[in-house]
């Protein structure tokens, strides 16, 4: 395992850069903070870079939280595997961490590629197309409601957030790597959907319909608007 003990060091200015948006996505990476969410990317093929967890005084690992053990292990059995895990001194974890939480580290991923021509097939299964989504934690909160009912796939709309950010990860315990998903305009979107062929249906607040009531079964689509504005016209 490499130390990392000056917060000057390269590697942490490097990635501490990364939490802004711009910096990450021009660089292809992603920061991931929790353990379940770290293990769930590297089960589902995402490239991992490098793992970074904080080290006491006498560079010894800190003990993970009871619960994590066994994601945490795997974590390190893997990156040590590869050459790519790290110890990082108080200082200089405490600039990497997100919002200064350093009780697990931080792993670094290239991010792969979230267009429409990299979805799976979807020829069965619900597809949700989520427009104009602005916060990240609502975001997460949809992938992990999506993890849990089976949803096949999920396409972001000219959404002002993305399924990378930080916030989005952790609020949606990981299921942003386990739930295919794309980015993209609603005309690439929609171009996508009719090629694939089934309803697709508005979610609004004056539908007539429950949403619990319709049959969503085989190649069905549902769209939701966003937090401020709910579903554009676009979308009729």
């Amino acid at each position: 395992m490499k130390i990392i003990r000056s917060h000057q060091n390269a590697t942490i200015k490097r990635l501490s850069a990364l939490r802004q948006h711009r910096r990450r996505r021009a660089a292809e990476r992603v920061l991931v903070d929790g353990a379940r969410e770290t293990r769930r990317a590297i089960e589902t093929g995402w490239p991992l870079l490098g793992f970074y967890e904080p080290i006491d005084s006498a560079d010894q690992v800190l003990p993970p939280a009871p619960q994590f053990v066994d994601d945490v292990a795997f974590i390190r059995r893997w990156a040590a595997s590869r050459k790519m895990h790290h110890g990082v001194a108080a200082s200089p974890m405490r600039k990497l961490s997100y919002g200064q939480q350093s009780s697990f580290g931080v792993a670094e991923f290239a991010s792969l590629s979230r267009t429409v021509v990299d979805l799976p097939a979807c020829d069965d299964g619900l597809v949700l197309v989520l427009d104009r989504i602005e916060k990240p934690g609502n975001l997460g909160a949809v992938f992990r409601t999506a993890d849990a009912a089976g949803v096949a796939a999920i396409c972001l709309s000219d959404c002002l957030t993305d399924a990378m950010n930080s916030n989005a990860i952790r609020s949606s315990l990981g299921a942003v790597f386990t739930v295919p998903f794309a980015e993209g305009t609603a005309n690439e979107i929609a171009i996508w959907l009719q090629r694939r062929g089934g309803p697709v249906m508005a979610l609004r607040v004056e539908g007539a319909i429950d949403l619990f009531e319709q049959d969503l079964r085989g190649k069905a689509t549902v769209v939701l608007g966003s937090e401020s504005d709910g579903l554009a016209n676009r979308w009729q």
